[in-house]
């Protein structure tokens, strides 16, 4: 029988595993090994920091849906791959494969500036988002009236939704959020258009969230960071949503890598040497789109192509490849009970647009969910925010 190993419990490896319920396959063996029994959302991450979901509503039972895909599930980590004699090394113990799939997602850049580690909150790989909201609590708790400094480093999407997010959670909990948002580079949100950006940099400036961009931090403390130049910004929180890194696993093993140290696929997401490597997710680059951004849209996309072609070799029949949308739907939450949507030209910040993010969202989550956890409904407060039932 032939060992499939899905290394990782990413977006694409959830449909991977459901493809897998729907339609087995009875001659091989697979095993999902994940550091984590659960997986969570992300685009849904800002909206639990903020208070509006329960955890449950966002959180996949990797064991559950493996069980129900008849795999094996392994919670570890995967330390080194070896490719010559086929096996993985997760936490000292050689898994043997034949086909490896990979949908480990990236580590946040810059993990190795001082004090980050020791300091400084992320929300990668997510279930750390529930730490991070923990933390929240504790400080809305001991500062009830009182000024929290808060310096979110990270200047893109996610860096904006959970500064928006966390400023709302502090507001609501009667604590003075002071919110700092850096970024090392010339503008934020560099990846969307100079209108979308005046767009959001209004919406942020407006909730009285300080924008720092040239700011790049170069240490963190119990109570500051350092900026470049010297400058001390005061720091009771630091949350780090700086840009995607390969994750160690794929430095430390002998994998076609681009410059960055992703993993190097074809158009039908196996590593370009041929190995029987494939990957999705921020953990791959396409060598045919190396300028494709980290983006999760792209991962949704990319797995009904990679479950498809994990078959065809089994079947020995010809691989379908993955073409990247030119245009996505962009929806960032703004936690004020809207959300600033961009499809093409248009850009809108409304109400009709959080709500259509709530339920997109929410319809991919169930798609996943082996059944309901906990409280999946919100109860609408007048301002349109919401708190979780």
């Amino acid at each position: 029988m032939r060992q499939l190993l899905l290394v990782g419990g990413g977006h694409a490896h959830l449909h991977v595993l459901a493809r897998l319920a729907q339609a087995p396959m009875p001659t091989v063996a697979v095993t999902l090994i994940s550091a984590f029994s659960v997986h969570h959302y992300s685009g849904m991450v800002p909206g639990y920091l903020q208070g509006y979901y329960a955890e449950p509503v966002l959180r996949f039972d990797l064991r559950a849906l493996a069980s129900r895909a008849g795999a094996r599930f392994v919670e570890g980590s995967a330390r080194h791959i070896q490719l010559a004699d086929r096996w993985v090394d997760v936490d000292g113990e050689r898994l043997p494969f034949d086909l490896l799939s990979l949908n480990v997602g990236s580590e946040p850049a810059g993990l190795d500036v001082p004090g980050v580690g020791a300091y400084a909150f992320t929300v990668r790989p997510m279930t750390r988002a529930v730490a991070l909201r923990q933390r929240l609590d504790a400080l809305a708790a001991q500062g009830m009236g009182a000024a929290l400094d808060v310096v979110v480093v990270g200047g893109g999407a996610a860096g904006v939704e959970v500064a928006l997010a966390i400023h709302r959670r502090l507001e609501r909990a009667g604590v003075r959020p002071r919110v700092t948002l850096c970024d090392a580079r010339s503008a934020l949100l560099s990846e969307f258009t100079r209108g979308v950006r005046r767009r959001l940099e209004g919406l942020v400036s407006g909730r009285g969230i300080v924008l720092r961009p040239h700011a790049r931090v170069v240490r963190v403390t119990a109570n500051a960071v350092t900026l470049a130049s010297g400058e001390a910004i005061p720091a009771t929180l630091v949350v780090w949503l700086t840009g995607a890194a390969a994750p160690a696993l794929l430095r430390e093993s002998h994998l076609p890598t681009d410059p960055r140290g992703f993993l190097l696929v074809d158009d039908t997401l196996r590593a370009v040497d041929g190995s029987p490597v494939w990957g999705a997710g921020d953990a791959v680059a396409l060598a045919s789109r190396p300028a494709l951004a980290k983006a999760g849209v792209y991962a949704v996309r990319a797995a009904p192509i990679l479950a498809a072609n994990l078959r065809t070799v089994i079947a020995g029949t010809a691989p379908v490849a993955y073409q990247p949308q030119s245009h996505f739907l962009a929806i960032l939450n703004t936690a004020d009970g809207k959300a600033l949507l961009r499809w093409r030209g248009f850009v809108s910040h409304s109400r009709a647009a959080w709500y259509l993010k709530d339920r997109i969202d929410r319809q991919f989550v169930r798609r996943y969910q082996v059944a309901p956890q906990g409280t999946a409904n919100a109860v609408y407060t007048r301002d349109g925010a919401g708190v979780c039932a």
